[in-house]
């Protein structure tokens, strides 16, 4: 790969689920040029379309990355696999002169972006009783360090809690609607992905499966899937306000448009100086109502 001198602007937009995260990310990669990268953990598999919220045909000609590259009944796509394919997408993308815009709902993904995740493998070194050895895994690639640095304008999209407790119950209706049951059940009985596989990506199928299972009813999987829902989003939001906590600025936008995030990123490719952000998460019980 590529050496960069200097480190790589990209643009990260974050917020919890149901949110409009990908709408968002794809209205700033027209304007400005980019290309999305999916830090989504089920968006990498083949077929699992409704349940992960893809939304492809919100890309338009909007072009994307790690989306549909691993099939969930042969492969296990990791961390190690993610960091891999998203440093060679940032260096593609911007070689190329676009903006990699990072967006999607894996905290750990994210992270390992933000923070430059280096993750050991490859067999051990010979044995040296001077020099401490470090743990890896023989069966692992080899050990992955971040060939560049990276300067992140992080976007966050901000609604008050009820507001996306109501989002979510929606959302989730109507990917009912849209046909996610059936999704589920292709994969199973088409795609020959097992129940053990589909329950293991969690949520949506994790609980259909256990209904195409006979294990719950319909009502019963449906108010557990919305609470667990719900539950992820909480989690999500633990883990922006540890990124703040943690030194990372997040310029968190009021339904995705106060501040104007345009302005923001205009300013960061211009190597302007943006004020630090007005708020932050990390300081406040529950987001402000507005």
């Amino acid at each position: 790969m590529q050496d960069f001198s200097d480190s790589v602007q990209i643009i990260v937009i974050l917020g919890p689920t149901a949110t409009g995260k990908t709408a968002l990310a794809v209205d700033l990669a027209k304007k400005f040029n980019g290309e999305i990268i999916s830090a989504d953990s089920r968006q990498v598999y083949k077929g699992m379309d409704i349940g992960s919220g893809k939304d492809i045909a919100e890309y338009g000609d909007v072009p994307y990355h790690l989306i549909d590259i691993a099939n969930p009944a042969q492969e296990i796509y990791n961390l190690g696999r993610f960091c891999r394919d998203a440093w060679n997408a940032i260096a593609d993308i911007h070689i190329r002169g676009k903006l990699p815009v990072i967006c999607g709902g894996t905290a750990l993904y994210t992270a390992a972006i933000l923070d430059g995740y280096r993750l050991p493998g490859g067999a051990l070194p010979p044995r040296s009783y001077d020099t401490p050895r470090i743990r890896q895994n023989p069966d692992a690639p080899p050990s992955f360090t971040p060939p560049f640095a990276v300067s992140p304008l992080i976007l966050g999209v901000l609604y008050p809690r009820k507001t996306v407790r109501e989002r979510i119950a929606i959302r989730l209706d109507s990917r009912f609607d849209a046909g996610m049951i059936d999704e589920v059940k292709q994969l199973h009985d088409e795609k020959h992905v097992s129940y053990e596989t589909l329950e293991s990506f969690g949520l949506e199928y994790r609980e259909i499966s256990l209904y195409l299972q006979g294990k719950c009813n319909f009502e019963e999987m449906h108010d557990q899937l919305l609470n667990k829902i719900r539950q992820f989003a909480k989690r999500q939001d633990i883990f922006f306000r540890k990124l703040e906590r943690e030194g990372h600025q997040i310029h968190w936008l009021k339904e995705g448009r106060d501040p104007d995030p345009e302005k923001l990123i205009r300013d960061f490719l211009d190597n302007k100086k943006i004020a630090e952000p007005s708020f932050r998460l990390c300081d406040h019980k529950n987001p402000p109502s507005y």
